[in-house]
This record gives C-alpha cells, structure tokens and sequence, in this order.
C-alpha cells in the first residue's frame, strides 16, 4: 500500500517535465512575461532567445540570471543564464535554460547575433539547440532549430518587429512537438506621453487559432517600471516591476494562466 504512491509521484513529476518542455524551449524573460509574453520589439537582457533583432539596438553589455517556478512546484523550476555582449553596430547573445528532476535534465541553448543595417533597422538570426539527459544516456533527444528576426524603428514611438521562428528544426524524436514547428510572430510598439509604451503582438502557429499578446510599461521614474499584460491563449494574465540601479537591474514577474496557475520570475542584471 505504500509503495504505490512512490510510484506515482514520480511519474506524475515526470508528466509536468514533458509538459512544460516547450515552455523551457521557449520560456520569456521576466520583463516579457509581464508583458503577456510580448518579444518582437523589445530590446531587453534576453534578445538571444526572443527577437535576435533586439541584439543589434542594445547599448549595453549585460548578463542575467533568471528563475522560474512553473506551477509553483519547485521541482519544475527553470533557471536560465543570457549574455549579449555589444561590439559597434551588431551584438552576440546566448542563453542557457535547464530544469529537471533527478534523472530527467532538459537543456536548451541559444547561440544569437543581432546587426544593425541602418540606424533604424536590425535583423538577427539564432541557433537553437536542445537536449535531455537521463540516468542511462547522457544525449537523449538531441535537436536544433533556427531563428531570424527583425525590426524597423519607425520614428521615436513607433516600432515594428517580426521573427520566424522554427523554419526549419531537426530532432531525434520521430514528430516535432507543435512547439516546435514553424511560428511566425509579428507586432508593434507605440510610446506614448514619454512615460509609457504599449506592445502588441500575433503568433501565428500551425493547427491553432491566432495567438495575441499585448502589453502596457509604465515608466515612474528612472529607477521604477510597472508593467502588465494578457496572452489569448491560454488566457494569461500577467504584472511585474522592474528596479533599476548604477548597474543592476532586478525585476519581478507574475503569470496566470487558465491551464495551469501562477507562475513567478525573477531576474538579476548587471549591464556595463
């Protein structure tokens, strides 16, 4: 009688792992995921694994640490570590998830580079690649992907960006997950009264309905943003709060979803 639930437990962990696989391979950074999941024209401390564009507009080197509680079971956490590193007109990102259980370890990584083409225009492109690890094989469901984005600063309020994500992906696994296909994501970013800016975005996704996701930043001074959002599907709802100092960064993210609850983030940045 009590060795079932041993066996259970386990396996019911397992299942939550698997599910959130695309999660991992796709998880926002704080700042987006209070945004309602909105990338494509910001220019934020994850640019590597969301629109590589971004990387061609950044001023600032930087690196982040970021964790994630999926669920709110701390067995699913994912941590994450990005760098973007500036050099003139272009810059190099990468960002590496993992999370898992003893025995069961996801990995993603993204190797990035953003440039800029005019002072008004950046693409980018990133390499994706992933893998999972048990206790009898170390490389177990190996797979690689491709990113290309891009973005036009129309003038100082207006901002459009555009990626194609997955366009072409290889994996061990016989069928790519549905997260794991072709994705074509497409928005805009319009600043308003010099202390907010609005974000709003479509992912278009094979065999689903289209996905928007939108967001509000609002700027309270230059230490303080506050910032909210809403994704369709699934309905997420979603607030955070960045902090701001000489060199650091910290910010605090909170996602609801109808599927699966709350979800916090948290991020520690320093930018030089």
């Amino acid at each position: 009688m009590l060795k079932r639930p041993g066996i259970l437990i386990p396996v019911f962990f397992l299942s939550l792992v698997h599910a959130t696989v695309a999660s991992q391979v796709q998880w926002p950074e704080a700042a987006s995921a209070a945004l309602g999941g909105s990338f494509v024209c910001t220019q934020g401390y994850m640019c590597a694994s969301q629109n590589q564009a971004g990387l061609g507009f950044i001023e600032q080197s930087s690196v982040s640490l970021q964790h994630a509680l999926p669920y709110l079971i701390k067995e699913l956490g994912i941590s994450s570590f990005s760098g973007q590193f500036s050099s003139g007109s272009g810059a190099l990102g990468l960002a590496l998830f993992t999370q898992g259980l003893q025995g069961f370890r996801q990995s993603s990584l993204w190797l990035s580079y953003g440039l800029r083409l005019h002072s008004n225009l950046s693409a980018g492109m990133g390499i994706h690649l992933w893998n999972s690890t048990i206790t009898e094989q170390l490389i177990y469901a190996p797979g690689i992907s491709f990113a290309l984005g891009l973005q036009i600063k129309i003038n100082e309020q207006w901002i459009l960006g555009t990626r194609l994500f997955h366009p072409t992906a290889w994996s061990s696994q016989t069928d790519l997950s549905k997260d794991q296909l072709m994705t074509i994501e497409a928005g805009f970013s319009y600043s308003f009264f010099r202390v907010a800016q609005i974000y709003s975005e479509l992912h278009i996704k094979p065999e689903t309905s289209l996905i928007l996701c939108s967001g509000l930043e609002w700027i309270l001074n230059q230490q303080i943003r506050l910032r909210t959002g809403i994704c369709s599907q699934p309905f997420t709802f979603s607030w955070g709060i960045s902090l701001g100092f000489t060199k650091w960064v910290a910010e605090f993210a909170f996602q609801y979803r109808t599927d699966t609850g709350l979800s916090p983030l948290t991020s520690l940045t320093h930018a030089w």
